[in-house]
């Protein structure tokens, strides 16, 4: 076997062996100051939202959900591949969501006490979410 040709296959066993880069990416927004207290009665630590900007029917939540299916928005208009925005009301914890079911693929996520508009990769798209993620 020539030298050039064992080059080729260490090189190519290496790549093998290091596996691919991730192709998920994560996206942090940060659009406006947002506390999920649309009732005096009930607010969750996190919030997703049916339209851009914090607007339309509110699903307010506290925990982690690693699968939307079966939750509902206010009007009970299903949550899972509905959501536009984001929102956060804890003081130390972010909330992210996701594209796929148990914190898979592609996320977004905003800071405590801030909310955006998610990025058009997970908006109406998105499965599982995390009210608390990342507390201090």
């Amino acid at each position: 076997m020539s030298t050039a040709a064992a080059t080729i296959g260490i090189t190519a066993a290496l790549a093998l062996a290091a596996g691919p880069a991730s192709a998920y990416s994560g996206t942090h927004l940060n659009g406006w100051a947002d506390h999920c207290d649309y009732t005096a009665s009930s607010y969750g630590d996190g919030c997703l939202y049916y339209s851009q900007n914090g607007g339309g029917y509110i699903f307010d939540a506290i925990g982690y959900f690693s699968d939307l299916s079966g939750y509902g928005f206010t009007a009970n208009v299903p949550v899972r591949n509905d959501a536009a925005s984001i929102g956060n009301h804890t003081l130390n914890c972010g909330s992210t969501t996701w594209v796929y079911v148990h914190a898979g693929g592609d996320w977004n996520w905003v800071s405590a006490g801030r909310g955006g508009n998610l990025t058009t990769g997970l908006r109406n798209n998105e499965a599982s979410f995390d009210a608390d993620a990342n507390c201090s």
